[in-house]
């Protein structure tokens, strides 16, 4: 029974939380029904490679979540899971490119442009939706009505995650908050290695003596945080290993930030003008503040990945 188990917790990730419980009930109660009927024709109990048969005659956990979601008019009902999957990664992709223009922005500035911020994001984020729904609207409907691919024809019941809890699954906020941060602080700490020479020269903020010390260390650790980023945005689930290593990762990144968070003044004007001095005055405090609770939000989420393992190993 436990690659039913797996197989219904995979249909059940793909559903809305308000039809979970009744489609998966219903579709749990097929299921044995056909392994009932096989149990009376073999006058024994299914072997779990007539269980993997009958799982694999269903079809793929999140094409037969489709079938049971209705009012998909522009995507069709079996290629929407992996349409919201697209939508996802492209919002990461849209966030990741408006971070490294707000980096860039207050590089050259000393200004915080959070309105600049957030429309880059919207607009971007317009453009990357019309784009998707474009793409899968022309999937969903072929020319001459034969599908261009089958995105579920390579699976097997067996290759399903071993989910035993809700929380497991890492939700698609939490994927893209953590890859994206990862990769705009990872960018901003060694914007001199990527910025263009002739830009890097006009730059006229800098990060002081002291911070910059704290970069290599910072850099290694947030590669290692990226590296653990790509594997979660692959294997969208916990076990205890991965949060072990997450809580060691949060733990290590939170020490240096509340550190540097100390640090008087973070960044300075280089420029012959000063002219940014009140900006920059502005930009430190919240940036120090901003560092500070990110530092202890890391060490809070240490300690609840570790209680999360914990809960797993019992």
């Amino acid at each position: 029974m436990d690659l039913i188990d797996r197989y219904m917790n995979a249909v059940a990730q793909a559903l809305p939380e308000s039809r979970r419980d009744e489609i998966t009930r219903e579709l749990r109660a097929n299921i044995l029904d056909k392994l009932e009927a096989i149990s009376e024709e073999q006058g024994r109990a299914p072997t779990d490679a007539e269980i993997s048969a009958v799982l694999v005659a269903l079809g793929h956990p999140q094409k037969v979540a489709g079938s049971f979601l209705t009012g998909q008019q522009l995507v069709s009902p079996e290629l929407f899971p992996l349409y919201k999957r697209a939508l996802h990664y492209g919002l990461i992709l849209v966030f990741i490119l408006a971070l490294i223009q707000f980096g860039v922005h207050f590089l050259n500035s000393g200004n915080l442009a959070i309105w600049n911020f957030v429309h880059e994001i919207i607009g971007k984020a317009l453009i990357m939706f019309a784009s998707v729904t474009g793409v899968f609207y022309l999937l969903s409907n072929p020319v001459g009505g034969k599908p261009y691919f089958d995105p579920y024809q390579c699976w097997s019941p067996e290759k399903l995650p071993p989910v035993t809890r809700g929380w497991q699954r890492i939700s698609a906020c939490e994927q893209s908050v953590d890859f994206t941060t990862d990769l705009f602080f990872l960018l901003l700490l060694n914007y001199a290695l990527w910025i263009p020479s002739g830009q890097l020269a006009n730059l006229t903020i800098a990060f002081t003596e002291p911070v910059q010390q704290w970069i290599p260390i910072l850099s290694a650790i947030i590669i290692a945080s990226l590296i653990v980023g790509l594997w979660k945005l692959v294997y969208r689930y916990w076990m205890v290993s991965t949060l072990i290593i997450e809580a060691a990762i949060n733990g290590a990144i939170a020490i240096p930030l509340l550190l540097v968070s100390r640090l008087k003044p973070i960044v300075v004007d280089t420029s012959t003008t000063q002219e940014h001095v009140e900006a920059l005055r502005i930009g430190n405090e919240v940036i120090g503040i901003g560092l500070f609770w990110v530092g202890i939000w890391l060490v809070f989420m240490a300690g609840w990945s570790m209680y999360r393992a914990w809960q797993l190993s019992r």
